[in-house]
C-alpha cells in the first residue's frame, strides 16, 4: 500500500511540477530559519550547563540601593575569602578577577620578542575554580597554581605563544613588567561557557604583590571583572546563603558602601539574567522562536492555498477512485503521502539552506556554531518533529478537503469551490500571512529608527574624527612627551590625556558629598580624569565658570549641569567656588560643563565629575582630520611606537566604540530584516497560490464580464480589490499588536524615538507594492485571455 502511495505521489508531484516546486521552496526556506533558530537557542540555554556541579554553584552579585538599584556581577576583593571563613555548607569558594588589554611578550631566541595584545582573554584566579568548573587540565598540576607568578593556557594559546601545546616550564612576561612560568595547560574551553579566559594568572600573584594587598582587604570598593564564584555542599543552596548574607553584611560592613547588599545567583541562570548575566536575555530566545513558528506557519499557509486551488483539477481523479472503490481514508492518506514527499525534499533543502546560512549566522551573532551530521541526536529528534508537524500542517486540510469530493459531481466536472472548504478560509489564511509580514516590517523599521537615531543623534560632544590610544603605562615625563609630538603632527587638531572618552563601557562611579553637608548624597556619579585639553578636544561646552587649570594631580573640579540640577541649585553660577568631597577627596568646583551622554541611550544622562590627575590617564585623545586619515594615522604610530617602543600600538574610531553600545540590537536588526525578508518571499508565494486559485475560480465569470463589455481595468480590479481588503484586514490585526511589542522594547531605552504613523503607513504601502509585484501579472493576464477560449466548455 505505502508502496502505491508513493509511486502515485511522485507521478502526481511530476504532473504538477511548478506547484511542487513553490511549496519545496517555501517550506525548505522556513524550515532552514527554524533549524538556525534551534541552533542558537540550544547553544544560549546550554551555557554553563556542561559543569557536573553546575546545579551546586552560584556567583555572588552586589546590590547598590540607592536612588535607583543597580546590580552587577562583581563583588569586593575580600568577599572569597571571608565566604570560606564563615560558612562551612561552601564547599568550595573562588575568586576571579578579570585584567582586559593584557600585553604577552615572548621572547624569541635572541631575535626581537613577539608581541600579542590579549583585549579581553585574562584572569587572576584561585585555583579552586578549576575544581569547580569542568576546565580540566591535560598537563600540568594545579598545586603548582598555587604559586605566585605562574599562568595556566588553554591549548590554543599554547600553541599561539609557542607553537606548540607542549609547553610547560616555559615562561612569558605579561605588560613587559613581570614574567609568569606556564604551570599548566588548559582544554579548549567550550563555546557555550560565560568564562571566556584563554589566559589564568595564578591568584597568588595578587597576594604576593605589596601594592595590592590593601586592595585584597578592602570592602569599600569594587573593581569590574570581580567575580566571586560559590560551590554548595550537597542538599545545600543559594537560598541558604541569600538568608546568612545579612548576618554577613552587618559583620563586614563597611560605612562607605552601606547601601550594598549581596545576592547568590545560580549559575545556571546567570545567562539570562538581565541584572547579574553576562549574555543576552531569555526574551530574545523567545523572539527568535517566535519568529521561526511564525516563518513555518507562512509556508503552510502557502501549501494549503495552492494545494486547493488545485483541488478543482483534481476532481474528476477523485471521483475516478471512488467509483472504484477508495475510501476517503485511503484517498486522505495518498494525499498526505504527496505532502510527505514534499516534506522530504524540503526538509532536505531546509538543511542545505542551513548549512549555508550558518556561517553568516556565526559573524552575526558572534557565535561558532556547527553542523554535526554524525552525533548530533537532538538535531536529528528536532528535524524528526518538524517534519512530522510540517506535513500534518501542511498536508491535513487539504487531504481532508480533497478526500471530501462527492464522486457523481466530480466526473460530471460540477464540483464546487465549497467542497475544498470555500473561499473564506482562504481569506484567513492569506490574511494572517499579510498580517506577520506586516508585524515584520513594522519591527525592522522601529529598530533601524532607533538606532539610527542613537547613531546621529547629538550626544553633547565630538565623536567624528576622534581616536583613542591606549597608554601601556602611567609614565608622567613619556605621556608628555607624547602629547607633544602628537599636537606637532599635520593632520592632528587636538590631542588630550584621559581616562577614557565622554562616552565609554568602563567607567568609574562613586558617592559625592557637597559642601558641609553630613551625609553623601543618595545617587552615584561618574568619574573621569582629564587634563585641560580635553573640554576643547571632544568639543565639550562650558555653560559657566572655567576649564581646569593645568595640574597632574587633583586640585579642583568640573561638573556638569545635572549635578547642578541633582542639588537642587536654580543655575549652574550657584555651583563655581562651592566644595564638594568626591572619593573623600574635597575641592572647589571652578565650572559646569553641558550635559552629554556618558553611555547609550539605554540610560539617562548620570552625574559627571571632571578632575585632572596624570596618575588616571589611561588613553590619549585625538581629533585628526578625517581627509587626510590614512598619512595622519601613520604618523601617530611613529611617534608612539618611538615613545613605547616595547609595547603593542593600536587605536579605536569614537564612532566604532559607540556603536558598541547598541551591539545586542545591531544584531536584533540583522535577524528581523533578514527574517522579514524570507517572510515576504514565502507570503508572496502564498499570493501566488491565491491569486492562481482565484483564476482558476473565475474563469469562466472573466470570459463572460468580457462578452458582456467589461473593460481591463474593471476585471484587473476583480481580483485587485480582494487583496486590498486581505491587507487592510490583517494591517487592523497587525498594527495593534506591533504597537505594542515595539513600545515594550523601546522601553528600555531612555531616549527613543515615538512610534509615529509614518511608521505603520509604510508598513501598510510596503505590503500593497509587495503584493502588487506578486499578484499582478496574473490578474493582468487573466484579463487578457480571450473570453472564446474561457468559454469554449461551456
Amino acid at each position: 500500500m505505502f508502496k502505491n502511495y508513493l509511486a502515485v505521489a511522485l507521478r502526481n508531484l511530476r504532473k504538477n511540477r511548478a506547484f511542487a516546486a513553490l511549496n519545496i521552496v517555501g517550506l525548505g526556506l522556513s524550515i532552514a530559519c527554524c533549524v538556525l533558530i534551534f541552533m542558537l537557542a540550544r547553544h544560549h540555554l546550554s551555557f554553563d550547563t556542561f559543569h557536573a556541579k553546575a546545579d551546586r554553584i552560584a556567583v555572588i552579585g552586589t546590590e547598590s540601593r540607592r536612588e535607583e538599584s543597580e546590580k552587577e556581577n562583581n563583588v569586593p576583593y575580600p568577599m572569597g575569602a571571608a565566604l570560606r571563613q564563615e560558612y562551612a555548607f561552601l564547599e568550595k569558594t573562588a575568586m576571579l578577577a578579570a585584567r582586559p588589554n593584557t600585553l604577552v611578550t615572548i621572547e624569541n631566541g635572541g631575535q626581537a620578542p613577539v608581541k600579542f595584545k590579549e583585549e579581553e582573554g585574562r584572569a587572576f584566579a584561585e585555583p579552586e575554580l578549576f575544581e569547580m568548573f569542568d576546565f580540566p587540565l591535560v598537563q600540568g598540576s594545579l598545586r603548582d597554581f598555587e604559586k605566585p607568578k605562574t599562568v595556566l593556557l588553554t591549548e590554543k594559546l599554547a600553541r599561539k605563544y609557542f607553537g606548540t601545546t607542549d609547553a610547560l616550564g616555559k615562561t612569558l612576561k605579561i605588560n613587559n613588567r613581570t614574567e609568569f612560568q606556564v604551570v599548566g595547560i588548559l582544554k579548549e574551553l567550550p563555546a557555550n561557557t560565560d568564562l571566556r579566559f584563554e589566559m589564568f594568572t595564578s591568584w597568588a600573584t595578587l597576594a604576593s604583590d605589596s601594592n595590592s594587598m590593601r586592595m585584597l582587604r578592602n570592602w569599600g570598593g569594587i573593581h569590574g571583572g570581580t567575580r566571586c564564584y560559590v560551590l554548595f555542599r550537597e542538599g545545600h543552596a543559594a537560598p541558604e546563603l541569600e538568608t546568612a548574607f545579612a548576618g554577613f553584611r552587618e559583620k563586614y560592613f563597611h560605612p562607605e558602601v552601606r547601601e550594598w547588599f549581596y545576592h547568590a545567583v545560580p549559575l545556571k541562570g546567570v545567562h539570562f539574567d538581565p541584572d547579574y548575566g553576562v549574555g543576552i536575555t531569555k526574551k530574545y530566545v523567545w523572539t527568535l522562536g517566535l519568529i521561526g513558528l511564525f516563518l513555518l506557519i507562512t509556508a503552510c499557509v502557502n501549501f494549503v492555498n495552492m494545494a486547493t486551488a488545485q483541488a478543482l483539477n483534481r476532481a474528476r481523479e477523485v471521483g475516478v477512485r471512488k467509483t472504484m472503490g477508495s475510501t476517503r481514508g485511503q484517498l486522505f492518506w495518498q494525499f498526505m503521502a504527496e505532502t510527505g514527499v514534499i516534506v522530504a525534499v524540503a526538509g532536505l533543502v531546509g538543511l542545505a539552506l542551513a548549512w549555508i546560512g550558518l556561517p553568516y549566522l556565526n559573524r552575526l551573532a558572534e557565535t561558532e556554531l556547527y553542523f554535526d551530521f554524525v552525533r548530533d541526536a537532538s538535531m536529528y529528534g528536532f528535524m524528526a518533529v518538524l517534519m512530522v508537524l510540517v506535513a500534518f500542517l501542511a498536508g491535513a486540510y487539504p487531504g481532508v478537503a480533497l478526500s471530501g469530493f462527492r464522486p457523481v459531481e466530480s466526473l460530471k466536472g460540477s464540483a464546487d469551490t465549497r467542497q475544498v472548504g470555500g473561499f473564506s478560509l482562504r481569506r484567513l489564511l492569506v490574511g494572517t500571512q499579510f498580517a506577520i509580514s506586516q508585524a515584520l516590517i513594522i519591527a525592522a523599521v522601529v529598530v533601524t529608527s532607533q538606532l539610527e537615531y542613537a547613531r546621529s543623534a547629538d550626544l553633547g560632544f565630538r565623536r567624528e574624527g576622534m581616536v583613542t590610544l591606549p597608554l601601556p603605562r602611567n609614565d608622567a615625563d613619556k605621556m608628555t612627551a607624547l602629547r607633544q609630538q602628537l599636537s606637532g603632527l599635520a593632520g592632528v587638531e587636538n590631542v588630550s590625556l584621559c581616562m577614557q572618552p565622554p562616552a565609554s563601557g568602563s567607567n568609574w562611579n562613586t558617592t559625592i558629598r557637597f559642601q558641609d553637608k553630613a551625609e553623601e548624597e543618595k545617587w552615584i556619579i561618574n568619574y573621569k580624569f582629564a587634563d585641560e585639553h580635553y573640554l576643547q578636544t571632544y568639543s565639550l561646552q562650558l555653560q559657566a565658570g572655567r576649564n581646569l587649570s593645568p595640574s597632574d594631580t587633583v586640585r579642583e573640579y568640573l561638573v556638569n549641569e545635572e549635578i547642578v540640577q541633582r542639588l537642587g541649585l536654580q543655575s549652574p553660577e550657584e555651583i563655581i567656588g562651592k566644595k564638594i568631597s568626591v572619593d573623600h577627596v574635597a575641592f572647589p568646583v571652578v565650572g559646569v560643563v553641558r550635559n552629554f551622554h556618558n553611555h547609550s541611550f539605554h540610560e539617562g544622562i548620570q552625574p559627571q565629575v571632571f578632575a585632572s590627575d596624570a596618575g588616571n590617564y589611561d588613553v590619549v585623545a585625538l581629533r585628526i582630520n578625517l581627509q587626510n586619515a590614512k598619512p595622519t594615522l601613520a604618523a601617530v604610530e611613529k611617534v608612539w611606537t618611538g615613545v613605547f617602543p616595547e609595547f603593542y600600538y593600536e587605536y579605536y574610531f569614537m564612532d566604532a566604540q559607540i556603536a558598541e553600545f547598541y551591539e545586542q540590537e545591531s544584531i536584533i536588526l540583522q535577524l528581523a530584516r533578514t527574517f522579514a525578508g524570507i517572510a515576504i518571499f514565502i507570503g508572496c508565494l502564498g499570493l501566488y497560490g491565491l491569486a492562481a486559485f482565484m483564476v482558476t475560480r473565475k474563469t469562466k465569470e472573466i470570459g463572460i464580464r468580457k462578452t458582456l463589455g467589461a473593460s481591463i481595468s474593471g476585471i484587473v480590479w476583480l481580483f485587485g480589490k480582494e487583496y486590498v481588503r486581505l491587507i487592510i484586514a490583517a494591517f487592523v490585526v497587525a498594527a495593534p499588536l506591533a504597537w505594542w511589542v515595539m513600545n515594550a522594547w523601546l522601553e528600555d531605552y531612555a531616549y527613543r524615538i515615538s512610534l509615529g504613523a509614518g511608521i505603520f503607513a509604510g508598513s501598510l504601502l510596503a505590503t500593497f507594492a509587495v503584493a502588487i509585484l506578486t499578484v499582478g501579472g496574473q490578474s493582468i493576464r487573466a484579463a487578457l485571455t480571450n473570453p472564446v477560449k474561457s468559454l469554449r466548455s461551456e
